[in-house]
């Protein structure tokens, strides 16, 4: 049993939350090479709403040069995979079902309803930033969502069949995971 895992999905000290949240937004404007915007002063929810609109806005301006855009989706991986690792060692994750229940603790600080399985199936029936970005713009931002997911498990590969941005009732993905993790 993983009891720090455990206990973070019972409850997370605010600090720790914002704290968490506004070093995702740092490393994202970093990788999308964007100055972030000054967030003092403001709540967890505006946070999370300006990080879309930023996230939308500048996912747009990456995506006007094809070179450019791929550079920049790549950057989002590896940073995002490198946060990833940090909340790995954090939270002692060591298997393919806590990658998944960490997936499920994050992405619902982040206003998604994701559910993983340990096989890496994947549904997300919600998704707060759904209405933020257009089809093309979320698959770019999912880089994030890939380094993230490889991050908390030592690697592998997030593929999405299906999103809410292309009219689908919900998202659908597969992850792989690196081989030996169980």
């Amino acid at each position: 049993m993983n009891l720090r895992l455990s206990v973070a999905e019972i409850h997370i000290p605010r600090r720790l939350r914002e704290e968490k949240f506004r070093r995702l937004f740092s490393l994202t404007a970093r990788a999308l090479e964007a100055e972030a915007p000054r967030l003092d002063g403001r709540s967890f929810v505006e946070v999370r709403r300006e990080y879309a609109r930023f996230t939308a806005e500048q996912a747009g301006r990456c995506l006007e040069s094809d070179s450019s855009s791929a550079e920049a989706k790549a950057r989002l991986r590896d940073s995002a995979f490198a946060f990833g690792q940090e909340l790995r060692r954090d939270l002692r994750i060591r298997s393919a079902a806590e990658v998944m229940r960490a997936g499920r603790l994050l992405y619902r600080l982040l206003g998604i309803d994701f559910q993983g399985s340990a096989s890496g199936g994947i549904v997300i029936r919600k998704c707060f930033f759904a209405s933020y970005y257009a089809s093309r713009t979320c698959g770019f931002i999912s880089a994030l969502d890939e380094g993230i997911l490889a991050g908390l498990a030592g690697g592998g590969r997030l593929e999405f069949s299906e999103r809410m941005t292309d009219e689908r009732p919900c998202c659908l993905a597969r992850f792989e995971f690196p081989a030996g993790l169980r």
